[in-house]
């Protein structure tokens, strides 16, 4: 699926916030932690107290299961991190959660697990 459109809006670690649309075919899901440190059990998670702030929305292509957020506060909501700063996103944005991948020889490219 080719998407036009897109900015890098905020990096934190492994996750990247991409601005575009929603596509309309993704999902409405509960909102859940952006990702998840399989090793050290961190997370990259919006803030509790902006929880009820934020939809949270998924659809399925060629490239596997594609996250996407919206800003519905009528004011800015922090993503937060253990290690990282946090990255602020501001009323009305909305986008693509991004993991970072790695190249494995045995695996070819894979999410960055840490």
């Amino acid at each position: 699926m080719k998407t036009t459109n897109k900015t890098l809006f905020a990096r934190q670690g492994d996750v990247g916030l991409i601005s575009c649309r929603i596509p309309a075919t993704a999902s409405p899901v509960q909102v859940r932690p952006l990702a998840l440190g399989e090793v050290t059990g961190h997370k990259h998670q919006v803030a509790i107290a902006d929880m009820e702030g934020v939809g949270m929305f998924e659809t399925t292509d060629e490239s596997g299961v594609r996250t996407f957020i919206r800003v519905t506060a009528e004011g800015d909501i922090s993503v937060v991190h253990e290690e990282h700063g946090t990255v602020t996103l501001p009323a009305g944005w909305e986008g693509e959660v991004v993991i970072a991948r790695e190249y494995d020889e045995e695996e070819d490219f894979r999410r960055v697990i840490d």
